[in-house]
């Protein structure tokens, strides 16, 4: 069975919390990438950034809405408002980035790998040793351990 290091990324994009957006765009068109890793500087993982979370920064606000109940102004989805807003304002890899990103380590298998990205609705994985980035298994990676397990066949 596939494990994670055999269709890691073993060299996945990164950059650090202070990376400016700016510079992050620029990376992605022209690299061609979908998601960077943010790491700190002994390669220990503090968030992802993928092509959505770029996209989404150029979305149109959502103003929360607000529920009128007898003499009171009762507000819905203020905390929405402020993640939507804090993203539109990012100027660093820090404002931009989702934290507490799943992992799985090395010899996870190709089962697992799977499972975790269908269940999560995970496109990019990192691969951790210890509390250090090692890889990164996005779907694309999966795809082509999938294929080459079936022409092995």
């Amino acid at each position: 069975m596939l494990k994670a290091r055999d269709m890691m990324n073993a060299e996945p994009p990164f950059c650090q919390l202070d990376t400016p957006v700016q510079d992050i765009s620029q990376r992605f068109a022209s690299e061609s990438m979908s998601g960077i890793l943010v790491i700190d500087d002994k390669q220990r993982l503090l968030g992802v950034i993928t092509e959505s979370d770029l996209i989404d920064q150029q979305a149109k606000l959502h103003l929360p809405t607000a529920i009128a109940l007898f003499d009171m102004v009762l507000p819905l989805g203020e905390e929405k408002f402020e993640r939507e807003l804090a993203r539109m304002q990012a100027m660093v890899a820090e404002d931009l980035m989702t934290p507490g990103v799943q992992t799985v380590d090395a010899d996870a298998d190709l089962n697992r790998v799977s499972t975790l990205m269908t269940e999560e609705s995970i496109h990019h994985l990192p691969v951790i040793d210890g509390d250090m980035v090692i890889g990164l298994i996005t779907r694309h990676e999966v795809i082509k351990a999938l294929a080459g397990r079936l022409f092995a066949s």
